[in-house]
């Protein structure tokens, strides 16, 4: 794997079919300030996992696990970090995928 891919994508991702036993959990104010900053609200990021492609890397983080969702929604590449409570998701942000990130999604 290229060195110019972000630290974190040096894993090897996770790909997956959504399974419906997952729930999702996250702020309502959180989802409210991602709208405003980044067009897309948690609600609709729970999308993301309708797409066949999803890959889940694990998140460069010190301190609870976290991973990230690069997906593609709506005709744009989307990357969330989430990290896992009991069989729930829970959503912490949601933003468009930079461009390492598009590459490393198209890449596989």
């Amino acid at each position: 794997m290229s060195s110019r891919i972000i630290p974190y994508l040096q894993f090897m991702p996770k790909r997956y079919s959504f399974n419906s036993m997952y729930t999702f959990e996250y702020d309502l104010n959180k989802s409210q300030i991602n709208l405003d900053k980044h067009d897309i609200d948690f609600e609709e990021a729970k999308l993301l996992w309708n797409d066949p492609d999803l890959i889940e890397i694990p998140a460069n983080t010190s301190d609870e696990s976290r991973f990230v969702i690069i997906a593609f929604h709506n005709g744009k590449h989307w990357s969330a970090v989430i990290t896992y409570r009991d069989i729930n998701i829970r959503i912490i942000s949601v933003r468009r995928s930079r461009k390492n990130e598009v590459k490393f999604y198209e890449s596989f």
